[in-house]
């Protein structure tokens, strides 16, 4: 039925939705720095992409600086964009809910916040994060709910740079003991970091933190076109899984 009503919606006339999304490398995720799109945007940005396009809507992607995108969504300068969970009825953007009015964790991407350190460290595979990194310094990409919430859990937390690169040169150059970031897939940053960086650093098995991520949609655009992004959203739940592991092993051919 939920596939039934996508395909009910992709008849339908849909103006453009502005996509906001961040303007720094996520490898694989969002690919390229800067404003410009690449050819190869990444598996995210092709997820979402996939979605709307399953509705009938075509899309314009904004590339904005982190801490920007949620401002732009709330303010109603992009219409969807990649968010964590509501704060309030007052956040200024939707996520998808169930009938009783929670957080729908079946139409949002699982995220998983795994943290990568020095092979030369030989930290035990089994580590805890949340133990380990109140005494160790771990970095986050600034501008990041992850931050947050990784601050408020008391860990001793550097969040100085937006890259996730040059976090992870502070971890070769021992400035930090650790780099978090929130992955779908646990393997999906691999590639990448045995072709920049070789063995020099292990993923733990344990994350420092498991959430979900949503398409979030203003709440004024939502109002307006509901149907279709709830119709979105059942595709993200049916959908969004498989397609970003298929699309994450694309992109590992030639990170």
């Amino acid at each position: 039925m939920l596939l039934a009503c996508a395909g009910a919606q992709a008849a339908a006339p849909c103006a453009p939705v502005r996509i906001g999304y961040s303007d720094r490398e996520r490898a694989p995720y969002y690919m390229g720095n800067g404003g410009e799109v690449p050819d190869q945007p990444g598996v995210l940005v092709e997820l979402f992409r996939d979605a709307f396009r399953s509705v009938g809507c075509p899309v314009e992607l904004v590339r904005l600086p982190l801490a920007r995108v949620r401002l732009a969504l709330i303010s109603g300068a992009v219409d969807i964009a990649p968010s964590d969970t509501p704060s309030g009825g007052t956040a200024g953007y939707m996520i998808a809910t169930t009938a009783s009015g929670g957080a729908d964790h079946r139409r949002a991407l699982r995220t998983l916040a795994y943290v990568f350190v020095r092979t030369e460290d030989h930290l035990p595979a089994d580590t805890d994060p949340l133990s380990y990194f109140k005494t160790h310094t771990l970095a986050v990409n600034q501008g990041t709910i992850l931050a947050e919430h990784l601050k408020g859990a008391g860990l001793r937390i550097d969040d100085g740079s937006f890259s996730s690169w040059n976090n992870l040169d502070k971890l070769r150059l021992k400035r930090v003991d650790g780099f978090t970031l929130a992955l779908i897939t646990p393997g999906a940053l691999d590639p990448y970091l045995v072709t920049r960086y070789g063995k020099q650093f292990t993923r733990l098995d344990k994350p420092a933190r498991v959430s979900s991520m949503w398409l979030g949609a203003n709440r004024s655009y939502y109002q307006r076109n509901r149907e279709q992004v709830e119709a979105v959203w059942n595709w993200i739940g049916a959908h969004g899984a498989q397609q970003v592991e298929a699309l994450s092993k694309t992109y590992a051919l030639s990170p």
